[in-house]
C-alpha cells in the first residue's frame, strides 16, 4: 500500500519563524523517509500563511537532498501563476536535482484572494489552466514547440535542459469537477 504525506506549513504565529516552519516540514519528510512512506507532498501558496509555501520545486530539491527514496508531490503547483516558458525548464532542473522522484501535481489556483491579489482574475484560472498544462506539456514532450493561443503566443522555443525521460516527471492534475 502506498501513503502519502502532506507537509503542513501553516504559519499563524509569525513570532514561530519561517525558517522553523520549513525545518519542522524537511523533519517531517525525513521520518517520513525513514518509516517507508511513499511520498510526501508539498502545496504551492502566496501571500497568505495558509500553507505558506511560494517555491514548491525548490522545497522538492532540498527534501531529495535529505531523503533517500520518497518520491516528492507539489499538490500543487498552480499553473495559471507561472509563465510555462521558463517554468517548463524549472520542472525539468528539479526533476534532474530529485533524481527523478519529482511528482508534478498541478491545478488551477483555489483562493480567489491569491489568485487576485496576483493579477489572475479567479473567473480566467480554468482557462488559463487548460491553456498553461498544453503549453507546459507540449514543452516538456517536443524539441521545438511555437503557440498561438489566448494567453500564450510564441515562436520556435526549445525548452533546455531537456527532460530526462520524455514528456519530463509523471504529472498529475488536481480536480475539484469532473
Amino acid at each position: 500500500m502506498e501513503f502519502c504525506v502532506q507537509l503542513s506549513s501553516d504559519y499563524p504565529d509569525k513570532a514561530y519563524g519561517g525558517d522553523r516552519v520549513y525545518r519542522d516540514m524537511l523533519d517531517q519528510a525525513q521520518l517520513t523517509d525513514r518509516l517507508g512512506f511513499d511520498a510526501v507532498s508539498i502545496t504551492e501558496h502566496h501571500l497568505v500563511n495558509c500553507l505558506m509555501m511560494p517555491a514548491p520545486l525548490t522545497f522538492a530539491v532540498k527534501i531529495a537532498a535529505h531523503t533517500q527514496q520518497i518520491k516528492i508531490l507539489t499538490s500543487v503547483v498552480v499553473l495559471p501563476l507561472h509563465d510555462m516558458r521558463t517554468y517548463a525548464g524549472e520542472v525539468v532542473v528539479a526533476d534532474i536535482f530529485t533524481e527523478g522522484r519529482l511528482l508534478l501535481g498541478v491545478g488551477r489556483g483555489n483562493f480567489p484572494y491569491e489568485m487576485e491579489s496576483l493579477g489572475i482574475p479567479m473567473n480566467e484560472t480554468r482557462e488559463r489552466f487548460d491553456e498553461s498544462l498544453a503549453v507546459l506539456r507540449a514543452l516538456l514532450d517536443d524539441e521545438e514547440v511555437s503557440w498561438d493561443g489566448k494567453y500564450y503566443k510564441f515562436g520556435p522555443i526549445t525548452v533546455m535542459p531537456r527532460p530526462m525521460n520524455p514528456g519530463g516527471p509523471q504529472m498529475m492534475m488536481a480536480a475539484v469537477n469532473p
